[in-house]
């Protein structure tokens, strides 16, 4: 996908984080400081998990700097974004976070439809086209390109969505079988997307809780995709996978994680904070605690990397031991 564009996408993200790196005063805090996450938390009265989110992602905007723990202001923050200097623009900001409600309702001002707000049904399948948009932009091409299936007949596509993988690897492996395990809503979408397509008689939909139920039996490879988020989801999901992968079967593991180290994190960062908005509850992984996670479970991982510019994949087969 052109950046650009893709950039256009996502801004919304990245407006709110900068807006409430504005209100929250972090780049006047950091004035003439250096300071790490608890310190900020402690001057700003926030969540310490929350706050090293948004953090991170001004990191990876360009906005802050991180060395040794501590968070200092960029080039253009000392610029444009500390109280009282010359060119100081977090008034309009602001202003623009004031207004933002007001943008919302943009759709139904110009709309002569109606706007009916969505159910859990129908924003589940949001989700999981949303998803499925995202596979197109070369993740599904990369995926393929990634694993070798040549000598697996069988596999489950766990927590499937629209079942865009299984449709692409088996159109690849003419004898690979796939099941797709998920909720009973979304296998309804997910029924539309693979009827379409001529390997539909190798793809069965099963509903599923990934979590606890059982998956299948000797199953030859395993794809976690858009899943493993949730450490406690992601610990019970490892652990289901391997009581039904087979001796030396593969797991596969692809997603949005975020990763200090790799050298465009930008959207793994905002991913992370998108999934606090969504539940607040929650304690996500980072691509680091989920290989930990992994290796926890007994799997050997043969495997990490970025899979494009946004996702990871992780490669690992289930070990001789019991």
């Amino acid at each position: 996908m052109n950046n650009s564009i893709f950039d256009l996408v996502i801004a919304p993200w990245k407006t709110a984080v900068l807006q409430t790196a504005i209100r929250l005063k972090i780049f006047t805090l950091l004035s003439d400081h250096q300071l790490s996450a608890e310190e900020l938390a402690a001057q700003t009265n926030t969540n310490e998990v929350f706050l090293q989110a948004v953090l991170n992602a001004l990191v990876c905007m360009g906005l802050l700097r991180f060395e040794k723990v501590k968070y200092q202001n960029s080039h253009l923050s000392r610029i444009y974004f500390i109280e009282g200097e010359p060119f100081y623009v977090g008034d309009f900001i602001q202003l623009l976070a004031n207004e933002s409600s007001k943008w919302n309702k943009l759709f139904s001002m110009a709309s002569k439809e109606k706007e009916i707000s969505c159910d859990s049904v129908e924003s589940n399948r949001t989700f999981i086209k949303a998803m499925h948009n995202m596979g197109m932009l070369g993740e599904v091409d990369a995926l393929i390109n990634s694993v070798s299936l040549s000598t697996c007949q069988n596999m489950v596509d766990a927590g499937g969505g629209s079942g865009i993988y299984s449709i692409a690897l088996c159109q690849k492996y003419p004898d690979l079988k796939s099941t797709i395990l998920d909720s009973h809503e979304t296998l309804g979408v997910t029924k539309e997307f693979v009827s379409k397509h001529d390997v539909r008689e190798r793809i069965e939909l099963r509903e599923c809780d990934i979590t606890m139920d059982k998956l299948g039996d000797r199953i030859d490879a395993v794809l976690l995709s858009d899943v493993t988020y949730d450490v406690t989801e992601a610990e019970k999901i490892l652990k289901n996978v391997w009581n039904c992968l087979r001796t030396r079967g593969q797991l596969i593991v692809r997603g949005y994680y975020y990763d200090p180290q790799h050298p465009n994190p930008l959207f793994g960062a905002l991913f992370m904070i998108n999934q606090l908005v969504i539940n607040s509850d929650r304690e996500l992984v980072t691509l680091a605690s989920l290989k930990a996670l992994i290796e926890k479970t007994r799997y050997i991982i043969t495997k990490v990397s970025p899979l494009t510019e946004r996702s990871f994949i992780i490669l690992a087969t289930k070990s001789a031991c019991s």
